[in-house]
Order: C-alpha cells, then structure tokens, then sequence
C-alpha cells in the first residue's frame, strides 16, 4: 500500500479525532465548524474514490458520468472548489482507484450513517449505468464495496434490482453474460412470446406488455452489437 496515501487517511482521522474530543475548547463553534469540514472532506475524497473505480471500467470515464458525479458531490457537500474535484477525479482515473478502495470504505463507515452509504451504493449503480449498459464486471465491483461498507446482501438486492431490471440487457432477457449469440436469440423469442397478448399472465396489462416489449427488443440489440465487436 501506498505509504503516502496511509498518512494521508492517518492524518486526516487525527485531526478529526482532536476535534471530537475537544482539544481546542477555545472556540467551541469554530472547533464544530472544524470538525464538519474535515468530516465532510473526508467522505467526498472517499466517495471519489470509489466513484472513479466504477468510472475506470469498460471505459465508462464519459462526461456524463464526470458531471453525474459532480452533481452528487454538489449537492451533498455544497459548491466548494469544482476545478479541485474535477482535478482528483481525473487524478484517480489516471492512476487507478483500486489500491485504496477498500481504505477508502473504512473510512466511509467511520463517518457515514447505514443510511448515507446506500446513497452512495445508489450513486455507483447509476455511474455504471450511465451508458445504459449495465455490466457484470461493474456489479462485481459494486458488490464488493458493498461488502466492504458491510451491507447486507439483502440489503443489496433491494438497491440493485432496481438498475438490474431497466440496464442490465443480460437480466432483462434473463441469461449469463457467456451465453452465445445462439442462446441470446433463443432467450429473446422466448421473452416475446411471455409478454405476447395469447401468451401473457392476465395481471399483465397492455401498456406493461408494450412498455417490455421495448426493454427486450432495446435489450438484444445491445447484446447482438456487443457480440459482433
């Protein structure tokens, strides 16, 4: 592990550990004020972190997924320096997250409620499916984050199945991403004939079938074009 990155986190828990408890009492409001900026510096160096990992995958480094990124750090940490956030995000793109992510969990638990980090498991999700492809190499990293900020795998499931079912074109047609073409035709004929009026549950209505119909038909041609590359 990077020496410089441990007494970077080290120093940072610290001084927040001085200001917690109290070692400048001179200044009871300016010590609170402290403490909340180096709290909040933290968790966004830390969410940033983790951000860019997902980023870093399949090549999903777009400035869609840059902007979507700022976006949730202005809101959850106000304006500060935008150029500064922009520089440390393309800094870890550059260099590559992966070192320090699990670091960077810890010190998310520290400072985060339960709460909070299933915002940022929701943020991730949404970075990988910016591209509108939601892909197993991207989910296995987010699971092992998840993981790593101890959420369970129920807990989990509930967040994932959400971005699953409208990104993920493998889960939508309901087969593995090492399917051939072959079962990827296979697996479309039959997910039509389920949401086929002659075919379809009676609970199915008609606007729920055509609005499935789109995801399926959306959902193979993005696997087909993924296959011929």
């Amino acid at each position: 592990m990077d020496k410089s990155k441990k007494a970077f986190f080290d120093t940072i828990k610290n001084s927040i550990s001085q200001i917690v408890s109290g070692d400048d009492m001179r200044d009871t409001k300016n010590a609170h004020d402290q403490r909340k900026k180096a709290v909040e510096t933290e968790l966004e160096f830390a969410i940033i972190i983790l951000a860019t990992e997902i980023m870093r995958i399949s090549g999903n480094n777009t400035s869609n997924t840059e902007e979507a990124l700022l976006s949730f750090l202005k809101k959850n940490f106000g304006m500060r320096s935008m150029a500064l956030r922009r520089r440390q995000i393309s800094d870890h793109i550059f260099v590559g997250p992966q070192p320090y992510t699990k670091m960077a969990c810890e010190q998310i638990k520290s400072l985060a409620t339960h709460e909070s980090k299933f915002e940022i498991i929701r943020l991730l999700y949404s970075l990988a499916a910016a591209d509108d492809l939601l892909r197993s190499s991207e989910t296995a990293v987010i699971q092992k984050i998840a993981r790593y900020l101890d959420i369970r795998e129920a807990e989990l499931k509930n967040i994932s199945e959400q971005y699953l079912q409208t990104h993920s074109p493998f889960a939508i047609l309901e087969i593995d991403e090492t399917n051939s073409l072959t079962d990827v035709k296979i697996a479309y004929r039959k997910m039509v004939l389920k949401y086929h009026p002659d075919k379809r549950e009676h609970t199915v209505s008609d606007e729920e079938a055509n609005k499935k119909f789109r995801e399926i038909k959306k959902a193979y041609e993005q696997i087909v074009e993924r296959l011929k590359i």
